[in-house]
């Protein structure tokens, strides 16, 4: 069965990203991407880090199962939209944001479920990862990639 709810927060998300994404000059992108030490510096703080943490977290305060697997969810997902509207805001670097948002949204394909798996087993003698919705998960991923791509042409 189909849920509006769902597809209204998709298209809200695609809306946000794409709006932040084509304001970006692409030759400012381009140059972004040539920025190795801001882009490894953000992708290594965004999937070892940030997760890390929120697995001490969950670890430290015992947290339920359910809390504790939406931390880990949290901590191990991208960074995103919400970066780039507040960069947007006070005008910081959106070039750098958006260049972030795709490349930890690309990687967070594979450092997303690494992530929950490691931090999840360690954290809790249930196999509560299996409870997850993936498919909820790669589509916003999916809804943003396509954003970003479709902003930036």
């Amino acid at each position: 069965m189909v849920d509006f709810g769902d597809i209204a927060g998709n298209v809200l998300l695609f809306c946000l990203v794409f709006g932040m994404s084509a304001t970006v000059d692409i030759q400012d992108l381009l140059k972004q991407l040539t920025n190795y030490k801001a882009l490894l510096t953000g992708a290594f703080l965004q999937f070892f880090v940030l997760p890390f943490l929120g697995f001490l977290v969950v670890k430290v305060l015992n947290l339920s199962g359910p809390m504790g697997i939406t931390l880990l969810v949290v901590t191990s997902s991208p960074g995103g939209s919400y970066s780039n509207w507040w960069c947007s805001m006070f005008n910081a670097d959106l070039a750098l944001s958006v260049s972030m948002t795709a490349i930890s949204t690309f990687l967070s394909m594979v450092m997303l479920p690494l992530n929950l798996l490691l931090y999840a087993k360690y954290s809790f003698d249930a196999d509560v990862v299996h409870s997850l919705n993936w498919g909820s998960l790669f589509t916003a991923l999916v809804v943003v990639m396509l954003a970003i791509t479709l902003g930036l042409m």
